[in-house]
């Protein structure tokens, strides 16, 4: 499960900071929180744990990259990643993805706004688990820091 959630989750933190023509090019810093889970059989101890474990990330998002576009960055990876929805414009994101993992299959549902140099979304994730259907939602903040560092 941990695997198959830091994967949608990377993926969601740079879609939500990748729209051409929109987005300035740099070094961007990411921080979230888990708001919310539902699994069942968590000892409510995990759930603790996962909404006081912060969500960090940072990561240089090139031009070129958001020349690609943010649906192509994440075909060109693993390829185990695909949008059924993808609408990014006028400072407002609204995506779903679908990811394959080894631990199952989960979707994600992306609402967000965004300016060239920060955003903030609200991720809701569902995934297909052994131990059954899981719901995660997490909320990030994005900002863009300066250049990318060498």
């Amino acid at each position: 499960m941990k695997c198959v959630f830091v994967a949608v989750a990377i993926a969601a933190l740079s879609v939500t900071a990748a729209g051409a023509g929109e987005i300035n090019p740099g070094q961007w810093t990411t921080s979230g929180t888990v708001t919310a889970v539902d699994m069942p059989g968590m000892p409510p101890e995990m759930l603790g744990m996962m909404k006081k474990r912060p969500i960090s990330h940072s990561y240089c998002l090139t031009q070129a990259e958001i020349d690609k576009g943010p649906k192509r960055m994440f075909s060109e990876g693993n390829g185990e990643c695909s949008y059924s929805k993808f609408n990014m414009a006028g400072g407002r994101l609204n995506a779903v993805m679908q990811c394959k993992g080894p631990q199952g299959n989960a979707q994600m549902t992306m609402l967000g706004t965004y300016t060239p140099d920060s955003y903030s979304s609200v991720n809701i994730m569902v995934m297909d688990g052994p131990q059954g259907k899981m719901r995660m939602t997490t909320k990030l903040s994005g900002k863009r820091t300066g250049p990318c560092k060498g």
